[in-house]
């Protein structure tokens, strides 16, 4: 029965990751487009004397949207800042054991973060809250994108943390470290290899 459920979450981390990475995608081309409005907006006031676009405001937008839409893709990637050091010198069960506490922290901590996002986005679509800007937009659509964002990351942390759970119940550390764990240097340079090739 493991097995079967260990296949199945295996998939469904499959597929998440192939979501996670169109989310990224769709981060990068929005930071284009801040890219792309900056400098509309540095030659409209060299030229015009006036701004065309309202770029501060909606690059703020663009960056926290961007980032929260990038945070899954960055944890399936292991990208996420670890220090590893002394992780990597201990056996292979152990790091299973830390793999899981880091995992169920970093869940808690999503549960937080998407409970009060959520909340402000709700509250400011109840409000009919909008910007003191010119452009008076309305701030439940940034604040729930980003909150989307944030949906799906912790998605993403809870469907590993419950692979990382049936890999340890299943006593399989390989496929725990394969999910879950730090990547050895040797692992981050057949990772370079491969993408070389």
């Amino acid at each position: 029965m493991l097995d079967r459920l260990a296949k199945w979450l295996d998939t469904a981390l499959f597929w998440v990751d192939r979501g996670s990475l169109w989310l990224a995608r769709g981060g990068g081309v929005l930071i284009l487009l801040t890219v792309a409005m900056v400098t509309v907006e540095i030659l409209s006031r060299r030229f015009i004397g006036r701004s065309a676009v309202h770029a501060t405001e909606l690059t703020g937008y663009i960056m926290a949207i961007s980032a929260s839409w990038a945070f899954a893709y960055t944890l399936f990637r292991k990208a996420h800042i670890r220090i590893d050091a002394l992780y990597l010198q201990l056996p292979v069960s152990v790091r299973s054991i830390l793999d899981l506490l880091a995992l169920a922290t970093l869940g808690l901590f999503c549960v937080l973060v998407v409970g009060a996002a959520l909340d402000v986005a709700m509250s400011s679509f109840n409000r009919g809250s909008t910007a003191n800007t010119p452009l008076q937009t309305p701030m439940w659509i940034p604040q729930f994108l980003w909150a989307f964002g944030l949906c799906w990351f912790a998605f993403a942390v809870g469907l590993l943390l419950l692979r990382v759970l049936v890999g340890l119940a299943a006593l399989d550390v390989k496929a725990v470290q394969r999910v879950a764990g730090s990547p050895t240097l040797d692992d981050q340079i057949s990772a370079e290899v491969r993408e070389e090739q």
